[in-house]
């Protein structure tokens, strides 16, 4: 699936809002679409991950959140993910910027990437979209870690925000 491709889908879920693409209508976005272009979707979504699985976005999402969990971490990117391509590619690459599409902490969107699964299994094939990526466990995150203490001086906007 084409990188163009994939953002319009995640922007008519977003039903031209500013929110994160909800489950439910990203369910009936991708409805429209056949097996093999919901498998597609599904491994994009998961390579979007991948790319924002990075130390430095994780400390971000710790000011923002008041602290983050590995899980949380997950969560937040499948948010961003669902944000649309404009935040995701400020998390990639300025993530102190991400405080203008923050309503509130509330930077969860869990259920976001198991929609083409849950489709797919509705239609009755059990392959999970994740499976088709080179990259397919995002376990250990880029970069250095951040430091719990120091964390908010190196994100001086969100915690001027958030804290």
């Amino acid at each position: 699936m084409s990188n163009e491709r994939f953002w319009s889908l995640i922007d008519k879920a977003r039903n031209g809002s500013e929110a994160s693409a909800s489950p439910l209508k990203l369910r009936e976005v991708l409805r429209a679409l056949d097996d093999n272009e919901i498998l597609d979707f599904g491994h994009a979504f998961h390579e979007r991950l991948c790319d924002l699985n990075k130390w430095q976005l994780w400390g971000a999402g710790y000011v923002i959140a008041g602290g983050m969990s590995d899980d949380g971490f997950h969560y937040f990117r499948s948010w961003i993910v669902g944000k649309g391509r404009q935040v995701f590619e400020i998390a990639q690459n300025t993530p102190d910027n991400l405080g203008p599409f923050i309503d509130d902490r509330e930077v969860d969107n869990e259920l976001l990437e198991y929609v083409p699964s849950e489709l797919l299994e509705d239609r009755g094939i059990e392959e999970d979209p994740r499976d088709r990526s080179e990259r397919r466990s995002d376990a250990d995150p880029k970069g250095d870690p951040f430091d719990e203490d120091t964390v908010d001086s190196a994100f001086p906007k969100l915690t001027a925000s958030f804290s």
